[in-house]
């Protein structure tokens, strides 16, 4: 059987407390504090039966199985029986000490000053269940909550990969069949791209200057895809250098820019990227020119819903994000404090 002292220690200090309470109390009818140990560890000794009896019987098998009514009436019971107990000991305590506090404890008058002193420690000790109880309940569900958002991030970054992975193969797919050599350039940035998603994008933090080195190279990669007609604008501001982030949290703006940013009759891409940092705030913004002919793809909905899903989860008031569609352009505006206080 394990014990939990913890509890018990505190179960202990509690009846000190009690001792030492009470004790300082009777030095007024007693000559010092020690004098009154004795009488009040008789006292503490019954209360404690009460207390104990009411938070391991009482309470699970009455009051939180909701019969209030003869939750009520055992507690009365039990603090009558409580008081006469104790006023009896009481009285035969003190019957070679001072009778006129025997006889006081043998009257009805010591019957009830006993009851009321019961009171107030089952009181005290209701109120500390009840709080220990809730203490223990937010804890668990602190723990659990942890556990759900740590799954439930986990489980959006695992989305995020299969949807950058079958948009990259099929760049490459389109490469390969106008160019083997752009082909064989596209599958080293490619094997970056990926290297990137297997070793960075299940960790907590990664460097904001890797996080930026791999939207280079998904950039680079769409430039080969788009050849000539793409006007594409990529641009950082400010030290990158000793900054960390959550995993992942551009890209999907990126490849929401590039997917819908072309137009069916090979218009000009515009794309203007930009992402700069100053003291802890990493500014990025993605503006990209769109058509009325294309639709949005039900994929990409999820995925730019995971990042907003992952940004209240890691960053809860410490990030703003706009997103705004217009008749010929979609921009997005993402800021993240980085300060951890």
């Amino acid at each position: 059987m394990k014990f939990n002292w913890r509890l018990i220690l505190l179960h202990l200090l509690f009846w000190v407390l009690y001792l030492i309470v009470w004790g300082v109390r009777d030095m007024a009818y007693a000559p010092t504090f020690w004098d009154t140990v004795d009488g009040n560890l008789i006292g503490s000794l019954v209360f404690a039966f009460g207390v104990y009896f009411n938070m391991y019987i009482l309470i699970p098998q009455l009051l939180l199985k909701k019969k209030r009514f003869a939750y009520s009436l055992s507690v009365l019971v039990m603090v009558v029986i409580i008081a006469f107990l104790s006023a009896q000991l009481y009285a035969v305590y003190y019957q070679n000490i001072h009778q006129g506090t025997s006889d006081f404890f043998a009257s009805f008058g010591g019957v009830a000053a006993t009851g009321g002193d019961f009171l107030v420690v089952y009181g005290l000790a209701t109120c500390l269940y009840f709080i220990n109880e809730w203490y223990i309940k937010e804890r668990k569900l602190r723990e659990l909550e942890t556990q759900n958002l740590k799954a439930e991030l986990d489980l959006l970054k695992g989305q995020i990969n299969p949807h950058f992975i079958f948009n990259a193969l099929n760049n490459v797919h389109v490469l390969i069949r106008k160019d083997p050599e752009e082909a064989q350039t596209t599958l080293e940035k490619f094997s970056e791209l990926l290297s990137h998603q297997i070793y960075e994008v299940n960790k907590e933090l990664v460097s904001l200057s890797g996080e930026v080195d791999n939207l280079s190279n998904f950039i680079e990669l769409q430039k080969m895809r788009f050849e000539d007609h793409a006007n594409i604008t990529w641009q950082t501001r400010g030290d990158l250098n000793g900054q960390q982030i959550a995993p992942m949290l551009f890209l999907n703006f990126v490849e929401n820019a590039f997917k819908y940013g072309g137009a069916p009759n090979e218009d000009p891409v515009s794309i203007d990227i930009l992402l700069k940092t100053e003291d802890q705030l990493v500014t990025f913004s993605c503006v990209n020119s769109v058509y009325g002919t294309q639709t949005r793809d039900g994929k990409l909905g999820v995925g730019i819903a995971n990042v907003r899903r992952r940004l209240e989860i890691l960053y809860p008031g410490k990030h703003k994000l706009e997103i705004e569609s217009g008749e010929n352009t979609y921009s997005v505006n993402l800021e993240v404090n980085l300060n951890e206080d």
